[in-house]
């Protein structure tokens, strides 16, 4: 039979690397060496010049392609995110998901006035240097 490696390398903390505490592992032929190596995504969201448009709300955000998907990405970091008129860069890793298809993103409400004016959102293949745009322009 067959022999699979499933091999993670990262940490599974809450306060260690991106913090998260589950993995999607894909399946490779040899140890130590991936069959489809990873992507570096980035990440560009665009939060809209309108009074009122920023949220200090947990943002996550779902990407769909034509070979895969990853779901629950934390868009967060040491910086104040998602102000009005502000772009926040962030980037996820994954194999490649093909041609992007459709994005899900949203947040948990917390704080005091949520709403959140999203403009869009910009993710680059680092690889094929393939910018796709997703159009929102309305409040989430």
């Amino acid at each position: 039979g067959k022999e699979y490696f499933f091999i993670c390398a990262r940490w599974l903390d809450q306060h260690e690397d991106d913090g998260k505490i589950e993995r999607e592992l894909f399946a490779q032929e040899q140890d130590g060496a991936g069959v489809s190596p990873l992507i570096g995504y980035k990440i560009e969201v665009m939060t809209a010049d309108r009074r009122g448009a920023g949220t200090d709300a947990n943002v996550t955000m779902s990407v769909y392609g034509s070979q895969g998907k990853v779901e629950d990405i934390k868009l967060s970091n040491s910086r104040n995110n998602f102000e009005r008129a502000a772009t926040d860069v962030f980037g996820f890793e994954s194999e490649d998901l093909g041609d992007l298809q459709k994005i899900r993103i949203g947040h948990d409400g917390a704080g005091f006035g949520s709403g959140w004016f999203l403009d869009k959102v910009i993710i680059t293949n680092p690889r094929t240097n393939v910018k796709s745009y997703f159009l929102c322009g309305r409040w989430l």
